[in-house]
C-alpha cells in the first residue's frame, strides 16, 4: 500500500480522566478484484476489458497469501472456497433434512473413486486454485492433474513433500507440526484439477483433506507448473520470508503512536473522533496489572465502526489477539503476542467516516495498558468490508455442534481462535468442522477433527507455531487443562453472499469451550454474538487427574527400551485415559506396521533368577492385527487377535511358563497378519507382567 501523504489525528479519551492525542500516519487501500467461483467448466470467452481485469498471475496468487488487506473485499457472487476431506460418508442428511449418522467418526479412507492404483482425493473444475493440502499420515505418490493433461504436474512423495524434502517446498509453505503435515500453495487451474494418490501401504487408513478456491467463469488463471513456479520466485521467496516472520506487519505499515493508559476498577478508556475514509492497521496493547492472566479476560475491547447499535467488534482483550489464558507468545500473520506481554493486532479494519475503540475494566483490579494504534486514508472504504471479530463460551459445553459463526449478510470467513479448558487428560475434540454457506442443505467443509482442522493431528500436545495456525499453549497433563488454538484463512478464506454457518463437533459434556471469530461483512450483516458479563469469563483453576489404574507386579510396555525392529512404522508410547482407565498407567506401547511380518524387539527386566508365568496385558482395536510374541528367540503363547469393533484392552494373557536370568531379555512383538474385519495391522502393548512359579 502506497502513502498517501494524509496525517490524521486520533483522540483518546478516558472516562473520567483528560484525554490523550495520539498522531499516525497513512496509506490507501487498493487492491484489484477478488476471486469467485463455477462448478462446471465454461468456454473460453474473448479477452474484453472484464475479462483482463479479472487476470491473475501466479505473483498475484502468491502475494495473496501475505495480504490482509484483500480479505475486505466484497466476494463476487458464485465464487466459494471448498473443501475435500476424508470424512465418515455414513455422515449425510436425508431429503427431509434428518441428520443420519451425525456421530460417524471414521473418517479415513474415504475418496472419491478408485482409479486403477489411484485413489481420487479431490476433483473440480475450474478456473480454480488449490489453496491448502492436509494429512495426519501422508502416504504413497501425491499426484496432481491439471487442466486434462495426462500427465501430472506434481507427482512426489506425499510424505517427503510435506516433511520439506523436496525442493523448494520447504517450511514455511510445507511442514509437518505436531504430526499434522500441511502444505500451504497456491496451485491454479483453468478448467480442470485431479488429486490422487497412488502406491499407498495404507490407503484405507489415510486421513486427507484438500481446500480449493474457484472463480467466476470469466477469471483467468495460469495453469500451475514447477517451471512457472520458478519463473516467480522472487515472489515466492520474499512470501516465504513474510510467513516465517510475520510480526513485523506489512512492509508500508505507518509510524505507531501511543500512551499509557491507567483504568481503575470500572474504568473504561475510548479512541474515537477519527474521521474516515480511512482504516486502522494496526492495534497493539501490553497490558500490566497484578493478575495479569486474569486481567485479560476482565478487561474487554470493542470496536464501532460507523457507528452501529451494536459494535462489530467485542471480545476479552486477550482473546481478542488469538490465545488464552494470559499471554501465550505466538506469531501469525494477522495476530501475535510476544513474551514481553506485547500483543499486536494487523486485521486491516476500514471504515467510511468514523472507528470507535474502547477499552473496558470489568475487573476489581487496576490495570495499566499501553496502547499503539496506526490509521491510514482509505479513499475506497465505502466500497470495502467491515472487520468484525466476536467472543462467545459455553461452559460446561453440552452441545454436539458448537457454532463458532452464525451471519446473515455478505462477507469473508477469516479465522478463529479457540480455547479449551479440559478436567481430564483425554483429547477434547475429535470432532470435524463444519460450514454451510447461503443455505447450503450440506456443508461444503466437512472435516476430520478438531485437531485436523488446526492443522496437526493425533491429539498432538506439542506446541507449534506458524503464520496461519498456531497451539500456543497446552498445559497438560495430556490434553488436560487449558488449551489454545487458532488458524487464520488467509489464502482459504470463506466468502458467503447471503449466509455463513461454522460448526466443529464436541463429543465431550464435561469441557469449557470459548472462541473468538473473525470475519469481515457489510454493513447491514448480522450475528449471533452478544456481549458476555465478566462473571461469565472467568478462568478456570487447574484440574488434577486421579492416579492412573496399575496392574499388579507391570512392567509398563510403554516404558520398555527397543533394542531392535524391522518395521517401516513407528512404536512409541500413547496416553489412552481417553477410551478409559482400564489400561495400567493409562497408556500402552503402541505399534504402528505397514504389514505383515513387521517386528519390534525390546528389553524386558528380569528381577531375579527363576520361573515365571508370562502374561501379557495388550489392546484392541478396529485397526489392529494378530501379534505373535517371541522370548530369547522362541515363540512364546499363540497369536493374539488385535481386532474389536471399539478400543479395549485384551485384560489377561497367559504367553506359558519361562525359565529366566537375572538381568534381562529380550521380548518380541510381531506383526504377522490381521483378522478380515480390521482395516490395520496396529499393536499395543499395555504391560508385561512376570508371575513367579511357587
Amino acid at each position: 500500500m502506497k502513502p498517501r501523504g494524509i496525517e490524521r489525528a486520533l483522540t483518546l479519551s478516558v472516562v473520567g480522566f483528560a484525554g490523550i492525542g495520539l498522531c499516525v500516519g497513512c496509506s490507501g487501500i487498493e487492491k484489484p478484484g477478488s476471486p469467485a467461483t463455477v462448478t462446471a467448466a465454461k468456454p473460453v470467452v474473448p479477452l474484453d476489458a472484464e475479462t483482463i481485469r479479472l487476470t491473475m498471475t501466479y505473483d498475484d496468487l502468491l502475494t495473496r497469501m501475505i495480504d490482509l488487506e484483500a480479505l475486505a473485499e466484497a466476494p463476487k457472487p458464485g465464487e466459494t472456497c471448498r473443501q475435500f476431506s476424508s470424512y465418515d460418508r455414513k455422515s449425510r442428511i436425508d431429503a427431509g433434512g434428518v441428520k443420519l449418522d451425525w456421530e460417524a467418526n471414521a473418517d479415513f479412507g474415504k475418496y472419491l473413486r478408485k482409479e486403477g492404483d489411484a485413489y481420487v482425493m479431490a476433483e473440480m473444475d475450474g478456473p480454480g486454485c488449490i489453496v491448502r493440502i492436509w494429512s495426519a499420515n501422508p502416504m504413497g505418490t501425491l499426484k496432481i492433474y491439471l487442466d486434462e493433461k495426462p500427465e501430472p504436474v506434481l507427482a512426489e512423495d506425499f510424505s517427503g513433500l510435506t516433511s520439506g524434502k523436496v525442493s523448494p517446498f520447504t517450511e514455511p509453505i510445507v511442514g509437518v507440526r505436531s504430526r499434522g503435515a500441511n502444505i500451504y500453495l497456491p496451485i491454479p487451474y483453468q478448467r480442470k484439477c485431479k488429486v490422487v494418490v497412488e502406491k499407498a501401504k495404507q490407503p484405507e487408513r489415510m486421513y486427507y483433506a484438500v481446500d480449493y478456491w474457484t472463480y467466476t467463469p470469466e477469471a483467468r488463471v495460469p495453469t500451475w507448473s514447477k517451471a512457472l513456479l520458478d519463473q516467480h520466485m522472487e515472489t515466492y521467496k520474499k512470501v516465504c520470508g513474510v510467513l516465517s516472520d510475520p510480526s513485523g506487519g506489512p512492509s508500508d505499515l505507518p509510524k505507531l503512536a501511543g500512551r499509557t493508559l491507567e483504568l481503575k476498577p470500572g474504568g473504561q478508556a475510548r479512541l474515537d473522533g477519527q474521521r474516515g475514509p480511512a482504516a486502522i492497521r494496526a492495534l497493539k496493547v501490553k497490558l500490566t496489572a497484578k493478575d495479569v492472566e486474569h486481567a485479560l479476560r476482565e478487561v474487554a475491547v470493542s470496536i464501532r465502526f460507523d457507528g452501529p447499535d451494536k459494535a462489530q467488534v467485542w471480545a476479552p482483550l486477550g482473546d481478542f489477539f488469538g490465545t488464552a489464558p494470559g499471554v501465550n507468545a505466538y506469531k501469525s500473520l494477522p495476530l501475535g503476542m510476544a513474551k514481553d506481554g506485547w500483543m499486536y493486532c494487523y486485521w486491516p479494519m476500514p471504515y467510511r467516516s468514523s472507528a470507535e475503540v474502547t477499552f473496558q475494566n470489568d475487573g476489581k483490579q487496576d490495570v495499566s495498558l499501553e496502547v499503539q494504534f496506526a490509521t491510514s486514508a482509505c479513499e475506497k472504504a465505502g466500497e470495502l468490508l467491515t472487520f468484525h471479530a466476536g467472543w462467545r463460551r459455553d461452559t460446561p459445553n453440552t452441545t454436539f455442534d458448537w457454532p463458532f459463526l452464525e451471519c446473515m449478510g455478505r462477507g469473508r470467513f477469516v479465522g478463529v481462535a479457540m480455547f479449551v479448558f479440559n478436567p481430564v487428560k483425554q483429547w477434547w475434540g475429535e470432532g470435524d468442522e463444519k460450514v454451510w454457506v447461503d443455505g447450503e442443505s450440506f456443508p461444503s467443509w466437512y472435516g476430520t477433527g478438531s485437531e485436523d482442522y488446526f492443522g496437526y493431528a493425533w491429539c498432538c500436545n506439542q506446541r507449534f507455531f506458524h503464520a496461519y495456525h498456531n497451539q500456543p499453549r497446552c498445559d497438560g497433563p495430556g490434553n488436560q487443562n487449558h488449551s489454545s488454538v487458532n488458524r487464520f484463512h488467509i489464502i482459504d478464506n470463506i466468502p458467503f453472499q447471503k449466509s455463513f454457518q461454522m460448526t466443529i463437533e464436541n463429543y465431550g459434556k464435561d469441557k469449557d469451550y470459548s472462541c473468538t471469530t473473525y470475519w469481515y461483512a457489510t454493513a447491514d450483516s448480522h450475528d449471533f454474538f452478544m456481549p458476555l458479563p465478566v462473571h461469565r469469563r472467568g478462568i478456570a483453576g487447574k484440574a488434577v487427574q486421579p492416579a492412573p489404574m496399575r496392574i499388579q507386579g507391570a512392567i509398563e510396555g510403554e516404558a520398555l527400551k527397543i533394542v531392535g525392529k524391522q518395521t517401516t512404522g513407528a512404536c512409541d508410547p500413547q496416553e489412552l485415559s481417553s477410551f478409559g482407565s482400564h489400561w495400567s498407567g493409562n497408556g500402552h506401547l503402541w505399534f504402528r506396521p505397514g504389514k505383515a511380518g513387521e517386528w519390534v524387539e525390546l528389553e524386558l527386566p528380569v528381577a531375579k533368577d527363576g520361573k515365571y508365568t508370562l502374561v501379557i496385558h495388550g489392546t484392541k482395536a478396529g485397526d489392529y492385527g494378530i501379534v505373535q510374541y517371541w522370548l530369547d528367540g522362541k515363540k512364546v503363547g499363540q497369536p493374539i487377535d488385535g481386532y474389536h469393533d471399539g478400543v479395549v484392552p485384551t485384560k489377561r494373557v497367559e504367553l506359558g511358563v519361562v525359565e529366566l536370568k537375572k538381568g534381562t531379555s529380550k521380548l518380541k512383538m510381531e506383526v504377522t497378519g490381521k483378522n478380515g474385519k480390521s482395516t490395520g495391522f496396529m499393536a499395543g502393548l499395555d504391560c508385561v507382567v512376570l508371575e513367579p512359579v511357587q
